[in-house]
């Protein structure tokens, strides 16, 4: 009997570590793995006439599954339903899931007609595929809505883990095993979850009463909840007293200092409108944010810059460890920098600049065609379409665009002393600036494209270190000072680049931090994600 008991405590511990840390679930990303079919016996066989309008990914999941049901055990129906409840706390549209059908189909699925199972079945196999698929590749394909997006979908195979999930009871856990790990991610989606909890609306009970310090009223610790969200208060402060506090009007007075209404410390109507606005704000922030960063690459790699282009900065990491950070200057409005995830191939001394067509088209033909000593004094060399060189006496600003402009390396040169090249279908690269004023101003969308970094040789030394290039300061300053270009290949060991958007940021202590929206592309994307239907 004492044995019997310490086996039963033993189990009860175990299911309970369960609860609190799921254990993650082989998730199958490419089709030649071999998935057995799920291990239970006398289950119904499928009608294959109704599977002729599906999905060819619910095709393979019957045909994986010997082409028999698989949503038969409640626990796994139950967990789904659960799911799909939740992902709003991932910022994904849950109207698209037809819970209150599959909620009927799992409350009276013992007295369906064997029919009725399969197509239960079905409806369950394709929520858990596009389920899954959309927390691991996003709701929204980013290459259709962008020309200048440049990450490749992720290979998932949504049948072979479904099939692997129901056999082991593990439907919740399978998402949980392909939700993003990354830090950025996980607060995000915490912040999400507390803002759901807030019940916004429930603020609009103060639109109409004026609140002054020290009243008691019930609503006081409605206010105190979103003061704390939006980090106009400190947790610290108890939302149980009902007293309108001088601490709760400081709150109040720092939101309306930021939204440049009359600083009164009083919940008036105005200030209330406000509050109610910044908290949608931050939510669409959040929902946007999490869509993007479920496009972005799972791992990033041992070693790889980061480059986040709404916050003008960029990071160096090895094994985990961000080693240094750097001020970015990145492109205008209307010569956006691409979001891309590519590999560094080559680091080039005294770096020549070939100029770009929109370059070529706004800047240097007109600044050329007032004064045709432009060409020499930023060092420029003209070739013809037979790679000849041509005078600036002989250039012909009728034909600009049949001529390559191609600027010496060496002082002054636009790209500055060093550039950093890595394969892209947009032709940018990081580089340095004569301009180092720039690193400077707060807003840096100034460049064309390309990302212009502050402090780049020690950027390059981060790079040199990891590849094993023992290239001393005294080289480096040998080739610089000769003026003639040197390309230094990097490729020996990967270091990755990720240049990537996102425009809120949570710390630790759940503190928000707004980015500026450079290229306008929030609110648009907002309202896609809250028209899809998956």
């Amino acid at each position: 009997m004492k044995h019997w008991l310490i086996y039963f405590l033993f189990l009860i511990t175990m299911v309970s570590c369960k609860k609190l840390t799921p254990q993650p679930m082989q998730v199958i990303y490419h089709d030649t793995v071999q998935i057995q079919p799920i291990a239970h016996p006398d289950i119904l066989d499928i009608d294959t006439l109704l599977l002729s309008g599906e999905s060819q990914e619910i095709k393979k999941f019957y045909k994986t599954n010997e082409y028999k049901i698989g949503w038969t055990e409640e626990e796994n129906r139950m967990q789904l339903l659960e799911v799909l409840k939740n992902l709003k706390t991932d910022g994904i549209p849950t109207e698209q899931f037809p819970i209150a059908k599959l909620e009927e189909y799992n409350k009276d699925y013992a007295e369906l007609s064997d029919q009725e199972k399969m197509k239960a079945d079905i409806l369950f196999a394709n929520n858990y595929s596009l389920a899954l698929n959309q927390l691991y590749n996003g709701v929204l394909n980013a290459r259709k809505l962008y020309n200048d997006w440049d990450i490749d979908a992720k290979n998932l195979s949504a049948s072979s883990t479904m099939v692997l999930a129901l056999d082991n009871k593990a439907v919740e856990i399978s998402f949980d095993s392909i939700r993003p790990a990354k830090q950025v991610y996980t607060r995000m989606r915490s912040k999400l979850t507390d803002l759901y909890e807030l019940n916004s609306d429930s603020l609009q009970v103060f639109k109409n009463t004026t609140v002054n310090i020290n009243d008691t009223l019930s609503q006081t610790s409605t206010l105190v909840n979103h003061l704390i969200f939006l980090n106009y208060l400190s947790d610290s402060i108890s939302s149980a007293s009902a007293v309108y506090t001088p601490a709760i009007a400081d709150g109040i007075k720092q939101l309306q200092n930021k939204h440049k209404l009359k600083i009164n410390g009083i919940a008036d109507e105005k200030t209330m409108d406000a509050l109610v606005s910044e908290v949608n704000m931050v939510k669409e922030k959040l929902i946007v944010n999490l869509e993007r960063w479920r496009w972005f690459p799972r791992e990033f790699g041992e070693y790889y810059i980061l480059i986040n282009i709404p916050n003008y900065s960029l990071v160096a990491v090895s094994e985990n460890d961000t080693l240094q950070s750097h001020k970015i200057v990145v492109g205008k409005k209307d010569r956006k920098t691409p979001v891309l995830s590519s590999q560094l191939t080559t680091i080039v001394l005294n770096p020549t600049w070939t100029v770009p067509p929109t370059i070529l088209k706004n800047d240097l033909t007109p600044k050329a065609s007032a004064d045709r000593s432009y060409f020499t004094k930023q060092n420029f060399t003209i070739y013809n379409a037979q790679g000849k060189v041509v005078s600036a006496e002989e250039w012909d600003p009728s034909k600009a665009r049949s001529y390559r402009y191609v600027q010496k390396g060496g002082p002054g040169n636009t790209l500055g002393r060093i550039k950093f090249l890595f394969k892209n279908n947009h032709a940018v690269y990081l580089h340095d600036t004569p301009s180092k004023w720039n690193f400077d101003i707060d807003k840096r969308s100034l460049s064309s494209g390309c990302v212009r970094v502050q402090d780049p040789f020690d950027l390059a030394q981060y790079v040199f270190e990891i590849v094993g290039n023992n290239i001393s300061q005294e080289k480096i300053n040998e080739i610089l000072k000769s003026e003639k270009t040197n390309n230094i290949s990097v490729s020996k060991v990967p270091v990755q680049i990720h240049q990537l958007y996102w425009t809120i940021q949570i710390d630790k202590n759940g503190k928000i931090k707004l980015l500026d929206d450079l290229y306008d592309l929030d609110k648009d994307l907002y309202k896609k994600l809250n028209t899809s239907k998956g």
